[in-house]
């Protein structure tokens, strides 16, 4: 009857565990990261009674969670990767309702700027119209200022979440590497059955850790975890971590990068593409950054075209048009790396093939190259830096001076400096051009059917712009200028002198004269202003096909459509990691339904049991009584 008892005392014991393992699933059902537990048992070892084995019982062989790692590792990247694109989402919609505000926005400022011009060109004179012009140029270069301002923040906002996202990451990784160290010891300690609650706290960190940032594991035979992010860099291996720090970018220091050590050397800013900080770093190189150069451009080809305009113009006075607005010039900063002496000095010489790209200058083999720092791609460049002979790509004249040292490296940004700096330089209305520089007539005794135009300024610099020019047809088809050469007619074609340009139609006759003279006293002249008033429409950017309008609707376009991408994006990574945590709730999740019953099940098991030991209990008993009457 011994081997009763033992059998019935292993199952309560065995039983009285199941029970307990079910109490503590109902008591966690609703824990976050708790996965259900399972007690597995098995028949203890038989031991022979004469000639036949008999089982001595039931033992608790393990208590095991209820995980799938295949799902849990799927949750975690869809994890990942909605992280990232809530992270993005969040600058995408705030670029869209700073670069979509019309009201009082650039756009308006843009509209209300040019058809001040045209109030000039109505009146030339009234110096309420062009004192009006100037306050609207105003508006430009505020809107400028402000929407740069507003996208600086969005800059500085990343930065400071960055730093957050970096000192959660260390801190998790923390807890990871001493939960580590603890199920170690612990699986040691219980003869290699794991923790089962440090191993919910481990997953539940890594699970913190993945909204954070993309990660891949492994386990070592041992239960300690890996950690790495990026491209396989550590962080944490068995019980040690390897910390992610901020550092200065190398070519700005307001811009922070992610780094393994404390100085700029090992930057991996670019492995980090998912999770919250990889949102930050693809909203500031895919959103912001992108905003502020395409805003620049837009201010420099604003900049370049009106100026250029007025300087071709008289303005109340006579002179030459000034100046209306400024604009900071394109921005070359060295490496922080950088061994060589050598600086770079970056203009633009043709706005109309100036993109929003900033670009990486190399020195290496004894030569310069040039890649565009978004895409990598090379660009093409000629020149050799030197003032006789810069370095040309894309619109812009580079000149170095001093002495590189290969690997040498200069950041060039064109655009990036434009808009914050945008200003009012005129203030003066006289000063504004709105008459052109020159006059064309026909003399009164011209025989033939030939016209002038009204001719246009190529080069206000020309010293002899403003001399007077006859154009004296010799024969139908022949003309002089000046009474020296004869030149070929063509009706309609260019005739170039002293900077200016002017076109002769029909069919002049000989001795026909033409004259172009100087426009100083025309005050009642309008056609700068007019010319200056189409500019909103005139091909200014990419090679002459995109007007400044033109360039702000597609700006306003394009930040729209990203931000409504990401939005599409989002709401279909939402359903698909929601899919995939129901997948691990199915797996790991307590169903009190089920632990009821299970409960029951154990329950009626342990009175069994009892019942079975009672019985063995009441045997033993009367087989004693049995003894005793026989020998008493």
């Amino acid at each position: 009857m011994s081997d009763l008892f033992g059998i019935s005392i292993s199952a309560l014991q065995a039983f009285q565990t199941a029970i307990a393992v079910t109490g503590n699933n109902i008591a966690n059902a609703n824990t976050p990261g708790y996965a259900q537990e399972s007690v597995n048992l098995t028949a203890a070892a038989p031991q022979s009674n004469g000639s036949t084995p008999v089982g001595s019982g039931v033992d608790v062989s393990s208590i095991t969670r209820a995980v799938d790692q295949l799902s849990n590792n799927q949750l975690n990247a869809s994890q990942s990767s909605l992280g990232q694109l809530n992270s993005l989402q969040t600058y995408t919609n705030q670029l869209d309702n700073i670069i979509g505000t019309t009201a009082g926005g650039l756009t308006t400022a843009l509209q209300n700027y040019y058809n001040a011009w045209s109030t000039v060109a109505n009146d030339p004179t009234s110096t309420a119209a062009r004192q009006a012009l100037i306050g609207q140029a105003q508006s430009v270069a505020d809107s400028f200022q402000t929407t740069n301002t507003q996208l600086q923040s969005l800059n500085s906002n990343i930065n400071g979440s960055i730093t957050s996202d970096v000192a959660q990451i260390n801190s998790i990784a923390a807890s990871i590497s001493t939960l580590n160290q603890q199920i170690v010891i612990g699986t040691a300690q219980a003869g290699g059955q794991a923790p089962n609650e440090l191993l919910d706290q481990r997953d539940a960190a890594l699970s913190s850790l993945s909204k954070l940032v993309g990660v891949t594991t492994s386990t070592d035979s041992n239960g300690a975890l890996n950690v790495f992010v990026g491209n396989g860099q550590t962080l944490v291996l068995q019980g040690s971590t390897t910390k992610l720090t901020t550092v200065a970018n190398p070519f700005n220091a307001s811009q922070l990068e992610i780094s393994t050590s404390t100085d700029n050397g090992n930057i991996i800013s670019s492995q980090i593409t998912s999770g919250d900080l990889g949102g930050l770093l693809a909203a500031r190189t895919q959103a912001v950054e992108p905003a502020i150069n395409q805003v620049g451009q837009i201010a420099t080809a604003l900049a370049s075209s009106a100026n250029a305009q007025q300087n071709v113009g008289l303005d109340l006075n006579g002179q030459f048009g000034a100046n209306i607005f400024s604009v900071a010039a394109p921005q070359a900063t060295a490496s922080s790396a950088n061994t060589g002496t050598a600086t770079a000095a970056v203009s633009i010489t043709n706005v109309g093939a100036l993109t929003a790209d900033n670009y990486l200058l190399s020195y290496k083999g004894g030569t310069y190259g040039l890649t565009n720092a978004g895409t990598g791609s090379a660009v093409a460049l000629s020149g050799t830096g030197t003032a006789a002979n810069p370095l040309t790509a894309d619109g812009l004249s580079i000149v170095l001076t001093g002495t590189p040292a290969s690997g040498d490296q200069f950041l060039i940004q064109p655009t990036a400096q434009a808009a914050g700096s945008f200003s009012v330089t005129l203030t003066n209305p006289t000063q504004i051009a709105a008459a052109g520089a020159i006059q064309t007539s026909a003399a009164n005794a011209n025989a033939g059917t030939g016209t002038i135009s009204a001719g246009t300024v190529l080069d206000a610099t020309n010293p002899n712009l403003l001399s007077s020019a006859t154009i004296q047809f010799t024969s139908p088809t022949t003309y002089s200028v000046n009474g020296a050469g004869s030149y070929a007619y063509a009706s309609g074609g260019n005739i170039a002198q002293n900077g200016w340009q002017v076109q002769i139609s029909g069919t002049p006759a000989t001795g026909d004269v033409f004259t172009v003279q100087s426009n100083v006293g025309g005050t009642g002249d309008n056609r700068n202003a007019l010319a200056s008033a189409n500019q909103q429409s005139a091909g200014v950017l990419l090679n002459g096909t995109t007007s400044i309008n033109g360039a702000t609707s597609a700006l306003v376009t394009a930040i729209g459509s990203q931000a409504q991408q990401v939005n599409t994006a989002q709401t279909a990574q939402t359903a698909v990691n929601s899919q995939a945590l129901a997948t691990v709730q199915s797996v790991s999740g307590v169903s009190l339904d089920q632990e009821a019953a299970n409960l029951l099940k154990w329950q009626q098991a342990y009175q069994a049991s009892a019942q079975a030991m009672a019985i063995g209990n009441q045997t033993f008993t009367t087989l004693m009584d049995s003894i005793n009457g026989t020998y008493s």
